[in-house]
């Protein structure tokens, strides 16, 4: 799951783009962001189900890392999750086998709660529950270790799981309340992509998406959902499979800037039988929304001479969602990357106004790699802003 190394894959195209092909190719990107627009808008009215699903997407560290600014850069493994346009341009085949990453959120009330059940205090002890469980947000995950994938020759796969959950504690009454939300996926996602014809350095992509999703959510106190989640029979459980797809374009008119469009979940990805596995009844039918990503992205060392410390350089600039008035400053995503010392990439950046990072180490097949970003989990900017920090280990080729 990490992704570093993603400048030094981009091909150089021969020549440059003249007017009227960029022209056209900027005239084909608006009609795409029109039409999706107006296709995804009428086939969720159509539908009418719940859209409260979360993404189909592993966290990917070294993209988050970036601010996860990703949608035209789209030059490596990542690009299945963020581009499928990108196949077409990655000129050297990149498989990975294994991926291991481990998420934790680091606030101050996450840290405290960790060294109390380190030291071995009873947290839901009467004279400590409010001061460990009282307004504290726990919010884990692994990604993988299935992450089997490969891009090359247009084509990109990738078969992966991850496993999320997060518990949320608010002051209550005589004790704090909760609610714990828990999802596994275990997904197939691949797809074509290639050059559009007669208009140089337009690229599509499309990808095809299988999922099969485990989720429970509990509301209650924070004792009642302790001793729930205690015993692995009691918890409500239940699964579905979803079936969506990604469309994107990428379009490079100079070797030194590029532009991307990705329709996630184009049709919206439906889980329309959600089976109870141990609940008293089934969950009604839901959906991944549909989102718009665009993004620009800079490579200024293209049209200069690159040195050993300073390599693959780029800078990016997403808005993760066109179709998303709510919160315009949430969906800008900015984000560097650059190369040094044969093993190192560096990477910073800000995701909807909070800073990120990342270093990578390129072992030749084994690759580690270490983020910290911030993920917002309420309904707006700052309302419930969790610190993360994330360790991959990772063998790709």
């Amino acid at each position: 799951m990490g992704h570093a190394r993603a400048g030094k894959r981009r091909p150089l195209i021969a020549g440059s783009c003249n007017k009227v092909e960029t022209v056209g190719a900027l005239k084909i990107i608006l009609i795409f962001i029109i039409c999706a627009a107006w296709i995804i808008g009428c086939g969720t009215e159509l539908y009418g189900i719940d859209n409260s699903e979360h993404m189909a997407r592993p966290v990917l560290p070294m993209v988050r890392a970036m601010g996860d600014a990703f949608t035209a850069v789209a030059n490596d493994e990542s690009s299945v999750f963020y581009n499928p346009a990108g196949y077409a341009i990655i000129t050297e085949s990149i498989t990975s086998v294994f991926s291991l990453g481990i998420k934790m959120n680091i606030d101050d009330t996450a840290l405290r709660l960790y060294n109390a059940l380190i030291s071995g205090t009873d947290v839901t002890s009467s004279g400590n529950i409010d001061t460990y469980l009282g307004d504290t947000t726990v919010a884990l995950g692994i990604m993988g270790p299935i992450f089997i994938g490969h891009v090359g020759n247009n084509f990109g796969f990738t078969f992966f799981n991850s496993i999320t959950p997060l518990l949320d504690t608010r002051p209550g009454g005589i004790i704090p309340s909760a609610r714990f939300d828990a999802f596994t996926d275990i997904g197939i996602v691949g797809g074509y992509g290639c050059s559009v014809p007669f208009l140089e350095g337009l690229y599509a992509g499309a990808n095809l998406k299988l999922l099969l999703r485990t989720k429970t959510e509990i509301d209650g106190t924070v004792l009642a959902i302790l001793d729930t989640v205690s015993d692995v029979s009691d918890i409500p459980v239940s699964r579905a499979v979803g079936f969506g797809g990604d469309i994107g374009l990428l379009y490079i008119p100079r070797t030194w800037i590029a532009f991307g469009l990705t329709a996630h979940d184009f049709f919206g990805t439906r889980f329309s039988e959600w089976m109870s596995v141990n609940r008293s009844e089934d969950l009604p039918s839901s959906m991944i929304k549909p989102r718009i990503a665009f993004g620009i992205a800079l490579f200024p060392l293209q049209t200069e001479r690159e040195s050993p410390l300073f390599r693959n350089f780029f800078i990016a600039l997403d808005y993760s969602d066109l179709l998303d008035y709510t919160s315009v400053f949430s969906n800008i995503k900015l984000g560097a990357s650059f190369d040094t010392l044969r093993i190192l990439t560096l990477r910073a950046g800000i995701d909807g106004g909070y800073l990120s990072g990342g270093i990578g180490f390129d072992l030749n097949v084994f690759h580690i790699y270490l983020a910290y970003f911030t993920d917002e989990l309420g309904s707006y900017a700052g309302a419930n802003p969790t610190q993360s920090l994330m360790l991959d280990f990772v063998f790709k080729w």
